[in-house]
């Protein structure tokens, strides 16, 4: 058992109990797979290879990089330079990739907790032969687009780092996803050096977990915006629930991805290759529909709140499912994250109101509506008292309907199960009108109902 008190961050009791729950729950999946002998060296090369270029192109694309997996795989084998695409793309692709090799290593072979001397060896991997490759800056530095002040001086930075560096070895019990968690957060925190923060300390959490024997994580670019506003929570009040939260979404999607891997040595299957085309298909459409949803509605309610006097902010999450996402969900089993849009509504004299969309399985309910057909569908949560974690269940709370999907293969036939139980077969236009109106109206409730005041 851990004590969230021994870190440079802190949560309150409740928060670290429902962490204490969720570690758990995680620990729990690892015991499973390697008690039924499914991490077999075989298993764990299948995953590793597939997921090798995916990790080093969705780091570097949170970073500007334009490559696709393919094309980075790609560069990192052929070390061509991409057509159309900045030589830098290719040399920062080769060189991560070099770097969360040396990760693998540093994992099975290094010390038992991550110290300066291992973090500053993957940064002169991720930087290659530029002169600050591999070396703590000595001048003040600025987080574009964040308020946040790191240390200004070497010298600052070189005690912020020794602090880090002796809680790092001081703390070798506490669990992996923990640790990574927090040595993550803080290095950001300090950014130590001129370039190449990002992706050092996405190449340390990793290193934290393999170390532990946990599959790495991938941060996605569609995950960009969660990512960078849980790094400023922590940045602005060492506020570490976001980004635990985070943390636990990824590594819930590492342990389902290790399990699909396990799966799939079993061999190809023609037949199901073509029904994951077809799925694929279906997910598209499914993700346009629920894009044009979320634009509608600011359109409509953004207008609402203007005439006023308030302001609306909806932020739409990009592409909130992938593939495997897709097909879990059509199996009726959860995944991790879906977010889909946040809505955030002021108004002069009324309490800030937001609301989260994100995406599950389909209900019971709704599945025995729809004769029995699995698929993805939009439920509301809300800012939760407690604390962490940082988001919870709606339900009376939603707005207009308990739960909102639309047919498998249909972007425009919208079922929703409304707050009395019933459903209703609704147009795009006709859930965005509805759901504009009910969050109109929640913004607008009485003082003292909101949510949060400003």
């Amino acid at each position: 058992m851990f004590n969230l008190d021994e870190t440079p961050y802190s949560l309150e009791d409740g928060p670290a109990q429902e962490v204490v729950k969720r570690l758990n729950s995680i620990e729990h999946r690892v015991v499973l797979l390697r008690k039924e002998g499914a991490l077999t060296p075989e298993t764990i090369r299948h995953y590793y290879g597939e997921k090798r270029f995916e990790q080093v192109a969705e780091s570097n694309a949170i970073e500007g990089s334009k490559l696709s997996v393919g094309e980075t795989e790609l560069a990192v084998m052929k070390g061509v330079t991409i057509t159309g695409h900045d030589p830098a793309y290719v040399r920062d692709a080769i060189a991560l990739d070099r770097a969360l090799s040396r990760v693998a290593e540093l994992a099975r072979v290094g010390s038992p907790t991550t110290d300066i001397a291992q973090l500053l060896e993957i940064h002169r991997l991720l930087l290659g032969d530029r002169p600050s490759a591999g070396n703590l800056r000595t001048e003040r530095v600025r987080i574009s687009g964040s308020q946040h002040t790191p240390p200004k001086t070497g010298e600052a930075v070189r005690r912020a780092m020794t602090a880090w560096e002796t809680w790092s070895t001081s703390n070798p019990e506490l669990p992996a996803p923990i640790r990574s968690a927090v040595l993550h957060v803080w290095l950001t925190h300090i950014h130590p050096f001129t370039d190449g923060n990002g992706r050092t300390s996405r190449a340390l959490s990793n290193l934290e977990l393999i170390r532990a024997g946990y599959p790495p994580i991938i941060i996605k670019k569609k995950e960009r915006h969660r990512y960078i506003q849980a790094l400023s929570e922590s940045d602005q009040g060492g506020d570490l629930r976001s980004f635990l939260d985070l943390i636990f979404d990824k590594v819930d999607g590492a342990l389902t991805g290790l399990e699909l891997s396990a799966k799939k040595q079993q061999g190809y299957d023609a037949t199901l290759a073509a029904v994951r085309h077809k799925q694929e298909q279906n997910l598209k459409v499914w993700q346009s529909g629920l894009t044009l949803l979320a634009s509608m509605v600011e359109l409509r309610l953004g207008a609402q709140v203007e005439q006023l006097g308030g302001q609306l902010h909806l932020r739409i999450f990009e592409n909130p499912l992938d593939l495997d996402d897709y097909v879990e969900l059509c199996a009726g089993r959860s995944i991790s994250g879906g977010w889909a849009f946040l809505v955030s509504v002021s108004i002069p004299g009324f309490p800030q109101t937001e609301r989260l969309s994100y995406v599950q399985h389909r209900s019971n309910l709704m599945y025995q509506h729809l004769a029995r057909e699995g698929g993805p569908a939009i439920f509301w949560s809300v800012k939760n008292p407690d604390g962490f974690p940082k988001w919870k269940p709606a339900f009376e709370n939603s707005p207009f309907a308990l739960e909102l999907t639309s047919r498998t293969g249909s972007g425009d036939d919208w079922i929703a199960r409304v707050l009395d139980g019933s459903f209703m077969h609704l147009s795009t236009t006709q859930v965005a009108d509805r759901l504009s109106e009910a969050l109109l109206a929640q913004a607008t409730a009485a003082r003292g109902h909101g949510d949060a005041p400003r």
